[in-house]
């Protein structure tokens, strides 16, 4: 019997169909109720009943209906992760350690990318609401006023914001210590004598950007040392070419720096493209540090003297705090958490590793 209405049920189906639950419960013998139970892992169902369902629901790749299911209970179990550029090593250590948290918790991930642009971020931010995911994560390239004035429902969204902040306190920030760690990257190259040192960063416009280049400036300050802006250079973040332009202008002008503070990983990997057109030595000719590191940093030689990574902790830390906002658990007030870093020491400025 059950292998006539298999046959049935594999007859009526054309090429473009897809099985349903009233599929499954026909080639069973059990109600849809039953079954639904099943599929959803319902206390009240015995193993038997279950492992029949599931071994149906295997054979024919049925998938319930995220869509019409999110209906009903209003929850999706998706979370939304929104950011510039995946292929930066930064946003994708974070977005893998995110999506894992929150699969041990039984969501789903949906990525999306806005190759700095507001407009993408705008379209971006809207898809996920239309798909009722239960909260975002975004590295933001606009500000919430822009975000809002398009897309008013977001404040009632649980959000969570990390790279770059906004002027608005009523958000959750989790942020790399820019300030601290650039200071502490020029701190370390004044330790080996240098006093002219470029700084080569991301748009000023984004918290980031200035928060490094005042880390920079900071540094300098400290050790008495003057700003000079003739050897300080913004650029695109992503823009490996950016870094190499910038790193050229600087070594090929009359009055060179004997040392570069990179704001990025990006920036430096065109650092070290333009050291090597240039015929340069590392640290011979010219020192170097970078506020991150590349994924490729041990294929880097001289392995560059950087911050130590504070992905995880970011990563652990926004997933935390973005699921207490979805489960009503979040603390009263917003929290801004800036997470410090250290120095991991390579070979870019001739320390003796």
């Amino acid at each position: 019997m059950a292998q006539t209405m298999v046959r049935e049920v594999r007859k009526e189906q054309s090429e473009d169909s897809v099985i349903t639950l009233k599929d499954i419960a026909r080639i069973s013998g059990y109600s849809i109720k039953t079954v639904s139970r099943a599929i959803h892992d319902h206390p009240d169902i015995n193993e038997q009943t279950k492992k029949q369902v599931m071994e149906i629901v295997e054979r024919y790749s049925y998938s319930p209906n995220w869509a019409a299911r999110s209906l009903r209970n209003q929850k999706t179990h998706t979370i939304g992760y929104v950011v510039p550029n995946i292929t930066n090593g930064f946003f994708g250590e974070i977005g893998m350690i995110i999506d894992s948290y929150f699969r041990r918790l039984n969501y789903s991930t949906l990525i999306c990318f806005t190759s700095h642009s507001l407009d993408n971020e705008l379209d971006s931010l809207r898809s996920l609401m239309e798909k009722n995911v239960e909260g975002i994560i975004v590295a933001p390239v606009g500000s919430f006023e822009q975000w809002t004035d398009k897309l008013p429902k977001l404040r009632e969204t649980p959000l969570a914001i990390i790279d770059n902040r906004f002027n608005d306190t009523s958000l959750d920030y989790i942020l790399h210590d820019n300030e601290h760690g650039a200071d502490l990257l020029v701190d370390h190259l004044v330790g080996h004598g240098h006093s002219r040192i470029a700084c080569v960063t991301g748009p000023v416009q984004e918290s980031s950007g200035f928060e490094r280049l005042l880390g920079y400036k900071h540094g300098l300050a400290r050790h008495g040392i003057s700003v000079d802006e003739s050897i300080v250079r913004t650029v695109e973040w992503e823009d490996i070419n950016g870094g190499y332009s910038a790193t050229l202008e600087l070594m090929e002008s009359h009055n060179k720096p004997s040392a570069v503070f990179y704001a990025n990983s990006q920036l430096l990997l065109g650092g070290y493209k333009a050291f090597h057109a240039l015929s340069m030595r590392i640290p011979q000719d010219v020192a170097v540090v970078s506020f991150d590191q590349p994924l490729v940093i041990d294929a880097l030689t001289p392995r560059p003297t950087a911050l130590e990574k504070v992905e995880k902790e970011i990563a652990d830390t926004t997933a935390r705090i973005l699921h207490h906002k979805i489960t009503g658990n979040a603390a009263k007030a917003p929290q801004e958490i800036r997470i410090k870093s250290t120095l991991a020491i390579g070979e870019s400025c001739d320390c003796k590793i």
